[in-house]
């Protein structure tokens, strides 16, 4: 499992792989819905995206993949490797301690770092439905267009409804963000930026400095709201991070907020304009959203993983606003140039994004 580079490896990628693959198979393991009939929402989903959003694609929307957890485990551990393979090494390398106590040091180190990716895929691996698996660093590949066949079994069968109308309603989401990277040529790269600056600081120098910083950061937070905030903010990666690694951060949460409203905002307008059940078939997904229980709301509090359920009700805020005052004409500025994005405040406030980019 070790990445080119042979001995520079640090992550245990086999670890993360076990544990993942275990959490995954863990429990009950609902039916899925027959490929075919993804096969058949996915791709008349193209067609309603193509013509509602009027994005004009420059590559082809890959085709839909039902897969597995073990499938979608294994694809989000190459993603992962692929995109972090460059700073692998140099985590491995900035391990300098003398003699044996840097081969102890790097072995621990990767223990830990593949134990902690493993729960967080695993934990994950049981709750996504979809996914557009794209690398924005590092060597460029082919996008996939995943669905998670078991996940959306046991969804469907938490909402109810119709699972033509379920499986279709997930494939207008997944299918917009697939037009959203077709599209905007510019989009992998800037996403792909703001990444690399935020593990621009992740190699720990000779004595650990940059480790002592870190934990110094949150030691001198010993009031646990304060500890809460950031927390809140960005998971346990906000806890840590320095100055030009939190502005990158806010950054990426918030280009991630305008794609993933802009797919919610797609979804809603494609979907009820096909379906009366639909409305219903949102409302038990937002009832599900808000009823998460004491221990997914952990989980998710502490992978930062919460802060994805807040980019879709800030983004979808921000889309629907915009959308309303400019039509689809208007939000698609968004996608004009990577100034023409919304910051955190904009997002708040669309009025003034509005106003900055001339919209309307």
């Amino acid at each position: 499992m070790s990445p080119e580079g042979g001995g520079r490896a640090l992550v245990d990628w086999g670890l993360a792989e076990r544990i993942a693959m275990a959490m995954g198979r863990a429990g009950e393991q609902p039916q899925p819905p027959p490929a075919e009939e993804l096969s058949l929402w996915a791709g008349r989903a193209i067609g309603e995206v193509a013509e509602y959003t009027r994005l004009e694609p420059h590559e082809p929307i890959p085709e839909p993949e039902l897969v597995g957890r073990d499938e979608w485990v294994r694809a989000n551990l190459t993603t992962f490797r692929e995109m972090g393979a460059e700073i692998e090494r140099r985590l491995h390398d900035s391990i300098n301690l003398p003699g044996p106590l840097g081969a102890v040091a790097r072995t621990l180190a990767g223990t830990v770092a593949g134990g902690e990716l493993g729960i967080v895929l695993g934990y994950v691996s049981r709750k996504v439905l979809g996914q557009y698996d794209i690398v924005l660093v590092g060597p460029e590949r082919s996008p996939r267009l995943l669905y998670v066949g078991p996940n959306l079994g046991a969804a469907h069968g938490r909402l109810g409804g119709g699972r033509a109308m379920f499986v279709h309603w997930v494939a207008l989401h997944e299918t917009t963000h697939a037009f959203q990277f077709a599209s905007v040529p510019w989009l992998r790269e800037h996403l792909g930026g703001m990444v690399e600056k935020l593990l621009h600081g992740a190699g720990l120098g000779p004595d650990l400095g940059e480790l002592r910083d870190a934990i110094g950061r949150i030691v001198r937070r010993p009031d646990p709201r304060r500890l809460a905030e950031p927390l809140r903010e960005g998971g346990l990666i906000q806890l840590v991070a320095g100055p030009e690694q939190a502005k990158a951060l806010r950054g990426l949460q918030a280009t991630m907020s305008v794609i993933e409203g802009y797919a919610e905002h797609v979804m809603d307008a494609v979907g009820e304009d096909l379906d009366p059940g639909y409305a219903r078939l949102r409302d038990a997904l937002e009832s599900e959203r808000r009823s998460r229980n004491l221990i997914d709301t952990l989980f998710a509090r502490l992978l930062g993983l919460d802060v994805k359920l807040r980019q879709y009700e800030l983004g979808k805020r921000f889309a629907d606003t915009v959308a309303e005052q400019s039509g689809i004409e208007g939000l698609n500025e968004v996608w004009r140039s990577p100034d023409a994005l919304p910051d955190g405040e904009e997002l708040e406030q669309p009025e003034r994004w509005l106003a900055r980019v001339a919209v309307g």
